[in-house]
């Protein structure tokens, strides 16, 4: 059997039936156009109408016949019009021409945009129209000056600025009752009035904490900021989210008021914690051709005691593949940290490593102990200071063979002001070490280490994707002669992290044999630019310089060792892959024709 249909609107369509079953449509009419907009130059206000209208949007989707196309061009009208306002051209008009004569049809939007509209007065009130009695509200706090184009986005958002205003001041329930907005179309200006209802002045009550299994509540009570009584500040509820997240024992922290007010503005807060897994195994690795492979793998656990104390166990193997196999290098090292030790944002830390280390300029065999008290001043500054203890056999060409006992008084100081620890995109870091050496036995040697290294990152889109850094470290060792400071203490300079396009170690004074002995003085620069290609992929082209002197005076008239190159990255949720080859500039005698290094994390 067979059977047509007939559809007066959208014209005819053929359905062939068989059996009962419909197979498919033979044929379908359909309004294809091309659609222009005139009367618009402002490319951004062009960008918004068309972003609304659906006769831009859809041009791949045509309407099934004229009668459609004419409808979305009615709905569009309304569409632009109410974007227009939206934007304070409260006299625009919107004509859309349509001629069906032609294939494809032709469809011309013609905007009328007139004066911008302009806020005149702005006025924010309490209940009945009387003034905000102890929380103020200004213009300034809105975000919205008197003359400013009439936006309805800058009208939305101020209701948000203003609730923000209010809880800075204490006034953690504050809403906007009300909105009203007049228009007055002969001087062309917007009114606008705020009812604000501010709520009770809010104070902090009793804190609840949720979540804990194996974790001391008084640790996490010993983060928060406030006492009972004091008046809410939302800064404190982030600092409090902040301070309790950097224990390292919480996958997730969340503190806030009640949703409803106490009695007299009395409002309980509520700390809600997940704890993270106690233990966890991890691995790294890194390659250059110089060095070879290096890998390191680590045991760690979070909370050992409750106070969420860590204990971090690992093991490194270096120079592994380009060296002999008496060559390769290992490091075990046991690592406790123990959180708000005698004070808050204070931490003990004890460490111990067993070295073996085979570096082109030395050989040496160390124990190395180490008690620090660190402490936290602020988000971005930390400092820290402890003692050392160290026994060694260091044997290089320039002093033999040389068993030393050393006590050390390492001091350091952190500033980071940096968005991102892994990959950061913005500001700076500083780093300051400082750590007098006293030889006990012996020549009973003594002598200081200085360095301090700053890093800078700069923005140029405000996206991540293209981005300059730049580094400058300075170092120098003052007390004893070069001879008698011992051979892994010295400054070195090249290598991945250092001076790209030299092998590690390969920059600075020789002996007779080509090989590395060290110096006094250091100074190392670099520059690079990280240039997102997509969302994981970046090129990074560099250049690194520096040198190593005998003299603890820095030379900056020296001729410096200079290497360039390019690198690639691979980003991840743990921080960017990284390979960079370089070569070297001004190469010495000696020196490889290229270098490639192979790690996790930036170079800097």
């Amino acid at each position: 059997m067979r059977t047509c249909l007939y559809c007066g609107v959208a014209g005819l369509v053929t359905l062939l039936v068989v059996g009962g079953m419909a197979i498919l449509p033979v044929s379908a009419q359909q309004t294809p156009y091309e659609v222009t907009m005139t009367g618009v130059e402002d490319s951004s206000l062009r960008d918004l109408l068309q972003g609304v209208a659906t006769l831009f949007r859809l041009t791949g989707q045509p309407p099934p016949s004229p009668i459609g196309l004419r409808r979305r061009a009615d709905a569009d009208r309304e569409r632009l019009l109410a974007a227009l306002r939206s934007v304070g051209f409260y006299d625009g008009k919107v004509d859309i021409e349509i001629d069906t004569s032609v294939e494809p049809a032709k469809v011309d939007v013609v905007v009328t945009t007139g004066p911008a509209y302009k806020f005149d007065r702005i006025t924010v009130a309490g209940a009945g129209g009387v003034a905000l009695e102890g929380a103020p509200i200004t213009a300034s706090d809105l975000g919205i000056q008197v003359g400013d184009t009439a936006l309805a986005a800058t009208v939305v958002a101020a209701e948000t600025r203003m609730t923000n205003r209010l809880a800075e001041r204490g006034f953690a329930f504050a809403k906007v009752a009300e909105r009203k907005v007049v228009v007055d179309h002969e001087t062309r200006t917007m009114d606008v009035t705020y009812i604000v209802d501010p709520g009770p002045l809010t104070r902090y009550g009793d804190v609840k904490v949720q979540g804990l299994d194996r974790v001391t509540e008084q640790l996490v009570r010993n983060r928060i900021p406030w006492k009972p009584g004091e008046e809410y500040r939302p800064s404190e509820i982030e600092d409090a989210r902040s301070s309790i997240s950097e224990l390292n024992a919480f996958s997730s922290v969340r503190v806030g008021l009640d949703r409803e007010p106490g009695p007299d503005g009395v409002t309980p807060v509520t700390v809600t914690v997940a704890e993270r897994p106690r233990r966890a195994i991890g691995a790294g690795f890194s390659y250059s051709t110089e060095e070879g492979f290096g890998t390191n793998l680590y045991w760690q656990h979070r909370n050992l005691f409750g106070g969420a104390e860590q204990l971090r166990l690992s093991a490194i193997l270096g120079r592994i593949g380009e060296n002999a196999a008496s060559d390769v290098e290992a490091r075990l090292n046991a690592n406790f940290r123990k959180p708000d030790f005698l004070s808050v944002n204070q931490a003990l830390i004890l460490d111990a490593s067993l070295i073996r280390e085979r570096p082109d300029a030395y050989d040496r065999d160390a124990i190395v102990l180490s008690a620090l008290l660190e402490r936290k001043l602020s988000d971005a500054l930390t400092v820290s200071g402890g003692v050392t203890l160290e026994q060694s056999s260091v044997t290089d060409t320039l002093t033999g063979t040389t068993d030393s006992t050393l006590f050390g008084i390492p001091l350091h100081l952190a500033y980071n002001g940096t968005n991102d620890l892994l990959n950061p995109t913005r500001g700076f870091r500083t780093d300051l070490a400082l750590t007098p050496y006293q030889q006990l036995g012996g020549e009973n040697a003594n002598f200081t280490i200085a360095r301090v290294t700053n890093s800078a990152y700069y923005d140029f889109a405000g996206d991540g994707r293209f981005v300059a850094a730049g580094r400058v470290s300075l170092g120098t060792i003052f007390g004893s002669s070069r001879a008698d400071i011992p051979a892994d203490k010295r400054f070195y300079a090249g290598g991945g992290g250092s001076i790209r396009g030299y092998g590690y170690q390969d920059v600075g004074p020789r002996d007779s044999q080509g090989d590395p002995v060290g110096g006094r003085s250091l100074i190392e620069v670099g520059a690079e630019m990280r240039v997102k290609v997509t969302d994981t992929i970046g090129i990074v082209p560099f250049i690194d310089g520096g040198n190593v002197y005998k003299d603890p005076t820095l030379n900056f008239f020296d001729e410096l060792r200079w290497g360039a190159g390019i690198g690639a990255r691979y980003y991840t949720g743990f921080g960017p892959l990284r390979v960079d080859v370089g070569v070297p500039l001004n190469k010495q005698p000696g020196d490889a024709n290229w270098q490639l290094y192979i790690s996790v994390g930036q170079a800097f």
